[in-house]
């Protein structure tokens, strides 16, 4: 059986993700270090060499090979967006900020990732056997976190009013 997409999927993928990890810790530029957004730069830049490499040489190497790296590198950058979170949660102690993060950015990344892991491998049966996912759980989780997201959202903005309400009442 043909799969619907090459190998080097997971490479633009993987691609996709640093950057936007590198936008994340941008965002979150007071919690980490200066050098961390551009070592995620960097992280894409090796996969766009990578992708160079593999696009030049796809008669030396086969499918197995070319899928192997690509998914070695996917790996190496869901490390990565799973780093993030630890480093928010037990380095700088910001519990709240890493259940964001985990809710919003790390379970929908890793899920993503393995629903089109596993939808290449029984296409193709190179990888173990593996559970088909189906794709309405997929849209159900995406729902769901966006969901979770928008109730803590506003959770916290009224959070806000009622602190900065009993500011104001105790300076009267």
């Amino acid at each position: 059986m043909h799969s619907p997409f090459l190998p080097e999927f997971f490479l633009l993928l993987g691609i996709d993700l640093f950057l936007g990890t590198s936008l994340l810790t941008c965002l979150l530029d007071k919690h980490f270090p200066a050098a961390i957004p551009y070592l995620n730069q960097i992280g894409a830049l090796l996969g766009f060499a990578q992708l160079l490499i593999m696009k030049d040489s796809m008669s030396i190497f086969g499918d197995n090979v070319r899928l192997w790296c690509s998914l070695v590198y996917l790996i190496i950058v869901l490390a990565n967006v799973v780093s993030v979170n630890v480093y928010i949660a037990f380095l700088k102690k910001m519990w709240s900020i890493a259940r964001i993060l985990f809710a919003f950015v790390t379970f929908p990344t890793i899920l993503t990732a393995t629903f089109f892991v596993v939808g290449y491998a029984a296409s193709l049966e190179v990888l173990p056997p593996l559970p088909r996912i189906p794709s309405e759980f997929l849209f159900a989780t995406l729902v769901t976190c966006s969901v979770v997201m928008g109730i803590g959202v506003y959770m916290s903005f009224k959070l806000q009013a009622v602190k900065s309400q009993s500011k104001k009442v105790e300076v009267k």
